[in-house]
């Protein structure tokens, strides 16, 4: 299960929050690949399928999916969260950083990419930060250091009308990061930490 501690983002930080066009109210409901809520796990990966999403069938337990595609023209692991009934309650999608030496050229590129389309598709944002600490600003060199010790953060947040919530961040290994959660996430996860804590 991918790592969200890169997303832990407070409400109150807005930093170099920028005017954006309030074209579209919030959205119904935000999904990945056309894929709806609580389909099951079988129907989701058919439907991965048709985006030229592969997935990776041993991978496959009880609590999620695993597949791999591209998105962005780049490569891409997407790991779906499944509730008790192996429907889909959310995504997690990584665009892995190579390396190279201008990564953060590169990786900014595909989340501002992101962004234009979010944009389109879900209105404005909910949330919109670009905070950078000394010694790094905007600009500036040596960004992805910045990033990897969390001196820079990037993060846009969107959410539905009934709940759903769309993260997208740079993350602190420098991938590109979609978190979708649906309504229904935030009752599943708080259940099987409840199942955890009585099995301590």
């Amino acid at each position: 299960m991918l790592a969200l501690a890169a997303l832990a983002i407070s409400p109150r930080v807005r930093a170099a929050d920028t005017p954006l066009p309030d074209s579209k109210a919030r959205p119904d409901s935000i999904v990945f690949a056309g894929v709806p809520w609580r389909a099951a796990a079988d129907d989701a990966a058919k439907r991965l399928a048709a985006h030229g999403f592969s997935e990776h069938r041993a991978a496959r337990t009880r609590e999620q999916l695993v597949a791999e595609g591209r998105l962005f023209d780049a490569f891409a692991m997407v790991h779906g969260r499944l509730d008790e009934h192996a429907q889909v309650v959310a995504w997690d999608i990584t665009i892995p950083s190579k390396g190279e030496r201008n990564e953060y050229a590169i990786q900014r590129k595909i989340y501002d990419d992101m962004v234009t389309e979010m944009l389109e598709k879900y209105g404005r944002r909910q949330q919109n930060v670009e905070k950078y600490k000394f010694p790094y600003s905007k600009g500036g060199e040596e960004l992805a250091r910045g990033v990897r010790e969390s001196y820079v953060t990037i993060y846009s947040e969107w959410k539905s009308k009934n709940g759903d919530r769309l993260q997208l961040a740079i993350g602190t290994d420098m991938s590109v990061v979609l978190v979708y959660e649906s309504r229904w996430w935030k009752e599943v996860d708080a259940e099987r930490r409840k199942k955890k804590a009585k099995n301590l």
